[in-house]
């Protein structure tokens, strides 16, 4: 091999993203635990998952195992906390949240071990140790809520086998997303704080240097915008046409029923089925897990918190009700609460009950009351699925409002990179070379969880591409070790490859944010831009620019658990070392703030005029006008009836703050750069995406 394949090469790395989801493991359902704690130290307590009897692929759990299909240390760093869903024994009730107690504990360890009864299963040691019990089983009504912050969601089917070995284990989470094209990307920077002390006579030398925090920070990214999926993450909110997400391929009755309320980040919903070993859609249809949940739901919500939205008007989004048609162009402060998820496990409860994981919490409250519709993707528009035909329209399109709120939602973006152009080598069996062998791929594959975004920009000039570019900070890094292992070496986590072992199919490729035919980019010739009552037909460039308030924050930790290393070369063996407690532990959005840039040939003295009077502008509910809009769709063939793949920005209150009159020596156009401070962005797109 002689110098071929010996480097890492920017063609054979890979970046995917994937949704973070919380994780509700309650009491039975599938799995039990024990708590055990040292009485002499306690310092930490060890949670053991028990518990062997059958249960379906589709579990969050593996079959017959009480082996969480978690990647081994992905839980490091995680917050834990527990609860009691139902009435019961509820022996965990010392410790459940309270009003004036939190009791939130942080995992510093996750491995795979023997429990209390022999068996293989997940471990997981919290901090600070539970008090008052040295040995405590769970009970009737106890859960564990694992939190959705830096949590790749849970994939429950088939592809997890953990094992001991690395090289006969498979790992994976639901980190399948295509990032989109981008065109220039850098991934946070991990920079650890080195301390330094000098010593009174020990000379002018540093006499000790002792690490500290950890950051992962500065990831950016630049591409040409072919759908609205990172404008989710820059604003925070999505709701779907409740009439226009796909269609459904099954009969309207019978359709499972919502067993109990859905609350603001929930990562699961509780149905009844008309039948008791599926959960059954119509007369024949069975959900699986991949498969998609739309929940149809009337409620209201408002798409601003800085004014009182106006209730009484029937101008809301979405606009396909008789009574509320155009609302696109009439302005709306209100929007219907559907929303859409992909099913990423189903657990079975008995009684005909389901518990239906979703990739992606729930962002809104829910009742028993809503109805539920399934969604399935297909090679073409059968089932109902969305198809981009050959003439550019969508059959079946998803219609999607975005908008701000309090919170943005994290994701995960995983790395792998390799030498050659193989798979990994574990139990996927993708690659036969072996690490260390003469013709190892040396793969190496990171996650960064808790990613959210800092600052984003959309811009476009004259005879380009409609662009995004954001800046975003991550949480923590897990590493796949496997190949540090002393023997059996490989690659416990299966590295997703968008186009080898994602999406290599047409069905695959929508699932992941790219079905074929809507990989075109926006352009600038097929956008326009409205602002004060008036198109603005001589503009050359334009940039929105948002800032989220994103921080990171360290707080102290404690770190009983003693470090696992490579005797040999002392490098930690840990996926995230040091139990996660130098890197930051919380992150939260701060103030928002919207700001955007007009490059303009003036033509008359309206705006000049706007600009002296120091006038806000706005829409008014149920009027056409008022607001900036940018629409842009794609070309079409002619002809066809179709939707066309649209993306319509609607920016709401601003001022001129800036708009400079020059005096060119050339004696040309006088273009100036007109600056806008606006107060809400709101984005409403059709594409084939069920849910960014």
């Amino acid at each position: 091999m002689s110098g071929f394949g010996a480097h890492y090469k920017g063609d054979v790395s890979e970046v995917t993203m994937g949704h973070e989801t919380s994780v509700v493991i309650e009491h039975g359902q599938p799995r039990t635990w024990r708590a055990i704690t040292t009485d002499s130290a306690r310092d930490f307590t060890t949670i053991q998952f028990r518990d062997t009897t059958s249960i379906g692929n589709t579990s969050i759990f593996e079959q017959t195992k009480p082996i969480l299909k978690v990647p081994l240390g992905m839980l490091i760093g995680q917050k834990l906390t527990f609860h009691g869903i139902t009435s019961g024994a509820n022996y965990f009730s010392p410790f459940y949240p309270s009003s004036l107690k939190s009791r939130i504990y942080t995992i510093v360890d996750h491995t795979l071990e023997t429990n209390a009864d022999g068996d293989a299963a997940t471990h997981i040691k919290i901090v600070p140790a539970l008090t008052t019990t040295t040995s405590l089983d769970s009970g009737t009504g106890d859960a564990i809520f694992l939190h959705g912050t830096g949590l790749p969601t849970i994939q429950g089917d088939t592809n997890s086998a953990m094992n001991v070995a690395a090289a006969s284990s498979k790992e994976v989470s639901l980190i399948d997303q295509f990032v989109g094209l981008a065109s220039f990307m850098t991934l946070p920077d991990t920079k650890v704080d080195l301390h330094s002390y000098h010593v009174v006579g020990l000379g002018r030398q540093v006499a000790v240097q002792q690490t500290g925090k950890v950051h992962h920070m500065g990831g950016s990214l630049e591409m040409p915008m072919h759908n609205a999926n990172w404008l989710y993450y820059s604003l925070g909110r999505e709701v779907v046409s409740k009439d226009q997400c796909g269609d459904r391929d099954h009969n309207s009755s019978p359709v499972p029923v919502i067993l109990a309320d859905v609350s603001p980040g929930q990562g699961y919903l509780d149905v009844t089925s008309s039948e008791s070993a599926s959960v059954r859609f119509g007369s024949s249809t069975d959900a699986a897990v991949g498969d998609y949940i739309l929940l149809k739901d009337t409620t209201r919500v408002p798409t601003t918190t800085y004014k009182t939205p106006e209730l009484a008007t029937d101008k809301y989004w979405p606009s396909e009700s008789s009574s509320n048609l155009g609302s696109d162009a009439h302005h709306f402060e209100w929007a219907e609460s559907s929303e859409c998820r992909r099913i990423s496990a189903i657990e079975g409860l008995g009684s005909s009950v389901f518990r239906l994981y979703v990739d992606d919490g729930w962002q809104f409250p829910h009742t028993t009351s809503d109805t539920l519709e399934l969604r399935q993707y297909s090679d073409t528009a059968s089932s109902g699925s969305p198809n981009v035909n050959s003439t550019r329209t969508i059959t079946n399109p998803v219609r999607r409002l975005l908008f701000s709120a309090e919170t943005i939602p994290s994701f995960s973006l995983e790395h792998s990179v390799r030498t050659r152009d193989v798979g990994s080598y574990n139990a996927t069996g993708e690659s036969t070379t072996a690490p260390d062998s003469a013709n190892d791929s040396k793969q190496l594959t990171r996650v960064f969880k808790g990613c959210k975004v800092v600052e984003w920009e959309m811009s476009s000039t004259v005879d380009a591409e409609l662009k995004y570019r954001c800046v975003f900070n991550a949480l923590a890094c897990y590493t796949d070790t496997g190949r540090l292992e002393a023997s059996n070496k490989g690659d416990r986590y299966t590295a997703h490859r968008m186009f080898q072992n994602t999406a290599s199919t047409k069905t695959g490729r929508k699932a992941s944010g790219i079905a074929t035919g809507s990989e075109k980019p926006f352009m600038f010739y097929n956008g326009t831009v409205s602002a004060f009552d008036q198109n603005l037909a001589f503009i050359s460039a334009f940039e929105l620019r948002g800032k989220t308030g994103v921080e990171m924050f360290h707080t102290i930790q404690s770190n009983p658990v003693a470090e696992v290393v490579d005797a040999s070369n002392n490098i930690s063996l840990k996926q995230i070392p040091y139990g996660g407690t130098r890197n930051a532990s919380v992150v939260r959005e701060g103030r928002e703030e919207f700001e955007m840039e007009i490059v303009i040939a003036l033509e008359n003295q309206s705006l000049f005029h706007e600009l002296r009077s120091h006038v806000e502008r706005g829409g008014t509910v149920g009027s056409t006008g008022g607001t900036i809009m940018l629409h842009f769709t794609k070309p079409v063939v002619a002809g066809d009836s179709g939707t066309k793949p649209s993306l319509r920005v609607i920016i709401d209150d601003y001022f001129i703050t800036e708009l400079p009159i020059p005096m060119p020596d050339d004696k040309g156009l006088l273009f100036t750069t007109m600056k806008i401070k606006p107060q809400n962005v709101k984005v409403i797109s059709e594409d084939t995406v069920y849910h960014c």
